[in-house]
């Protein structure tokens, strides 16, 4: 049951991406289950499974257990929002270079930012532990309010254009494809290691999201994959960060099915 809804799901991904967002309007829908989409300081409102509603900037996101829902922003850019989740829109301003931010309060999040021929994105999703800088490209992230954040990128459409990790502390780690990153803040520090993305921490996240964009370029870059200290991977916390995520996000290896659509255009 569980795979066939997450075909259905690749299925309704492939349809949707190519389609931009009816009259510039960055727009919720409901794909599975309870979401709730709700103004700040406001009572939550819910969406009927499969409607679709404009969302203004500064609404949050709300999903209940087993539930999924789809973030479509003017420039083609989607955010698939996984279950028990909160995230806040804060913005999202069109011109010569879009710009997008978000405050991912707890959760699992999939974005697919597009970076179009001769124009760039900015997406920057925010989290008490560290801030996700994204320019055309797909990827995961998984944050739970305790503080610990995992990072997975599958796709990076130009090479000079990598996902940045900014820590609370204002350290910097640049992440391409096949790559992953895992932060804790352990006595009151971000811990940081990089690490070579693998069919566990993909599993994490393809149970909601499906198969991530261009798998079979990010097994390369897996196969290619060292290291680099320059970066700052951690040594000596790899075991306690390690231990901290494992069973976060309570996933399990399944089949999945097709991968979804490149971001790459």
């Amino acid at each position: 049951m569980r795979t066939r809804y997450a075909a259905a799901i690749a299925v309704l991904w492939m349809l949707a991406f190519g389609v931009a967002a009816a009259n510039d309007a960055k727009t919720l829908q409901n794909l599975k289950g309870a979401v709730d989409y709700q103004q700040p300081h406001a009572t939550p409102n819910p969406l009927a499974p499969r409607a679709t509603i404009a969302l203004p900037d500064r609404d949050y996101t709300i999903t209940g257990a087993d539930s999924l829902a789809q973030l479509t922003l003017p420039d083609s850019s989607r955010v698939m929002i996984g279950a028990n989740s909160k995230v806040e829109l804060t913005r999202f301003d069109q011109a010569a270079i879009a710009h997008a931010s978000f405050v991912i309060v707890r959760g699992q999040t999939r974005f697919a930012v597009i970076h179009p021929a001769g124009a760039r994105a900015d997406y920057v999703f925010h989290t008490s532990t560290a801030t996700i800088s994204v320019r055309g490209t797909q990827g995961d992230i998984g944050y739970d309010p305790s503080g610990t954040l995992r990072v997975n990128v599958y796709e990076v459409c130009n090479p000079a254009l990598p996902v940045e990790v900014t820590t609370a502390a204002g350290e910097t780690y640049t992440l391409t494809a096949g790559q992953s990153l895992l932060a804790k803040l352990v006595d009151g520090v971000v811990r940081v290691q990089i690490e070579r993305l693998t069919q566990a921490l993909i599993d994490r996240f393809s149970p909601d999201f499906g198969v991530p964009t261009s798998w079979n370029a990010a097994k390369g870059a897996i196969a290619s994959y060292a290291t680099n200290a320059a970066n700052g991977a951690t040594n000596g916390y790899a075991g306690a960060i390690g231990s901290a995520i494992g069973g976060l996000f309570g996933h399990h290896a399944r089949p999945t099915p097709a991968p979804t659509p490149s971001t790459c255009r």
